[in-house]
């Protein structure tokens, strides 16, 4: 079993849990994702942290799952960490984050939850083993990192919002003209835009309007 690691992982353990577990790693640049096992299967891992300073600070994670999904025919997330709900501890409405989700489902990405760095091995390992049985299938690295254009991460920001895809993400951009206008619309201005009913358009001013609230 052999498992390409993009050298920034070495900072965790997963690598030395991925040896423990028997695997043969080499360490190298990855353009791609974070650990690739096959010619069809990488896994970009990020940490509870990681998913949300990537999300709310440099917003960088969907231009990363997008590269991978382009790039391998079967990209996985994994997300580390024992507060797998994220969004629980931190000051961001559940609803935002639950959008967050929905988005990367609608890209056709799979993402698996692991609680530490054994875990994440654990379930590198084992895709590893099942798609390495197969010595005929070709094992090359290959992928280009490409950013996001500002126009698109417009477009995921607004549609990570309860209700809101990709078509009425464009809708609401184009009729508002940016992200903040969106954002501090009327209610009834919302309901102006295609695709937005009363449901969504109430669903935009609670979270964008509304008071934060620890649990």
């Amino acid at each position: 079993m052999k498992v390409f690691i993009d050298h920034r992982e070495m900072r965790s353990r997963v690598a030395d849990e991925l040896i423990e577990l028997g695997a043969e790693i080499e360490i190298t640049t990855l353009k791609i994702g974070d650990y690739v096992v096959s010619d069809r299967v990488a896994f970009e891992r990020k940490t509870v942290d990681d998913v949300f300073s990537t999300l709310l600070e440099r917003r960088e994670l969907f231009s990363q799952l997008s590269d991978l999904a382009k790039s391998y025919r079967k990209p996985i997330l994994i997300i580390e960490g024992e507060d797998i709900f994220f969004f629980s501890s931190r000051r961001v409405n559940p609803k935002a984050i639950q959008g967050f989700l929905n988005t990367i489902a609608l890209m056709r990405i799979p993402t698996l939850y692991t609680l530490n760095e054994a875990e994440t091995a654990q379930v590198i390992s084992m895709i590893a083993s099942k798609e390495q049985n197969d010595k005929t299938r070709p094992f090359n690295l290959h992928g280009k990192r490409s950013l996001l254009s500002q126009t698109k991460m417009k477009e995921y920001i607004v549609a990570s919002l309860p209700g809101i895809g990709q078509v009425a993400s464009r809708n609401l951009l184009n009729h508002f003209g940016s992200v903040e206008n969106v954002l501090t619309a009327p209610h009834d201005e919302l309901m102006k835009v295609e695709r937005v009913g009363l449901k969504t358009a109430k669903k935009i001013r609670e979270i964008a309007g509304g008071r934060y609230e620890p649990e």
